[in-house]
């Protein structure tokens, strides 16, 4: 992180002591936003900017006050007139050869060589640039943000397209291992267990899905209470006392924010649940016991009879 740090403030000095503040996005005091425009801060010394133009669109250089004389004449590559206190400047094709500018105010407050080049996407390209005068130290400052925010967003690009890549490996592991597994072994046993609290909350344990060496039991929630059963744990116990519950996914019909539920079933509506059952055949033809519950424990359920795996 210090090599970067580093090598971020080098690159500013460097700009700051040539004099130069490019026209590109630096925060609040170099800013570029969606429509094309920038504001370029030149220190006491002056300035460069480089400025990128769609060669079908004008771009305006504006100035605080006017300038000393009048601006560079046209070249045959460019089209180039005063506007009010600045310059309109317009590319006559696109392959128009880069130009500059020497550009400052009456007062000699501003001094800043423009460079025009021509863009290569519409996305790079500037409509409307704003020059203002000021301090070495906020000219040091813009540079190193622009900096930052070029490193930054060159990272933050790379970072995205590493994170899709692994995102797709992961996707594409997860459905070769599932389609081993259907290989391996694939059945599906019916149950009929119910049980239920006193909140007239039931749970119909309705089959369980063999999947290679794991198992997938399938449980309905049904709430008929007046308010929604919010899941958030589910428990799967063999003889012993031990928990055998893997992850478990819902099928909610209310959203909910909070991390730590599973699922949410509104009042009056039905839904589906899964559990994984690691090993499932350490726990054949053993009574098994599922324990749901909302948070804190609250809505607990268990149902004791009717689930044994063969």
């Amino acid at each position: 992180m210090r090599v970067v740090v580093a090598l971020v403030i080098a690159a500013a000095l460097h700009a700051t002591m040539v004099g130069g503040s490019a026209a590109q996005p630096a925060g609040s005091e170099a800013e570029q936003t969606a429509t094309g425009e920038s504001t370029v801060l030149v220190p006491p010394q002056g300035g460069t900017a480089r400025i990128a133009v769609h060669p079908t669109t004008n771009v305006l250089l504006s100035f605080p006050e006017p300038l000393a004389s009048r601006a560079v004449a046209s070249t045959k590559d460019w089209e180039i007139r005063e506007f009010g206190d600045g310059v309109v400047a317009r590319a006559t094709s696109p392959k128009a050869a880069d130009t500059t500018l020497a550009l400052a105010t009456r007062s000699n407050s501003i001094r800043v060589n423009v460079t025009l080049t021509v863009a290569t996407s519409t996305a790079d390209a500037l409509t409307l640039v704003r020059f203002k005068a000021s301090t070495a130290e906020e000219a040091f400052r813009a540079a190193v943000q622009a900096e930052v925010e070029r490193q930054t967003a060159s990272m933050r690009a790379e970072i995205a397209e590493i994170k899709r890549a692994i995102a797709t490996k992961i996707r594409d592991r997860a459905d070769n291992m599932v389609a081993r597994r259907l290989l391996t072994r694939h059945e599906t046993q019916p149950l009929n267990a119910h049980d239920r609290n006193g909140d007239h909350v039931i749970v119909h344990v309705e089959e369980v899905v063999f999947l290679g060496e794991d198992a997938y039991l399938v449980f309905e929630i049904e709430n008929r209470s007046s308010s929604a059963y919010r899941l958030a744990k589910v428990q799967v116990h063999a003889p012993g006392g031990k928990d055998h519950a893997g992850p478990a996914s819902a099928l909610s019909t209310v959203a909910d924010d909070d991390l730590s539920v599973i699922g949410v079933v509104a009042a009056g509506a039905k839904s589906r649940v899964a559990v994984v059952l690691r090993q499932v055949d350490d726990l054949l033809a053993r009574p098994l016991t599922l324990t749901i519950a909302e948070p804190a424990g609250r809505g607990r359920i268990t149902v004791r009879r009717g689930i044994v795996l063969r």
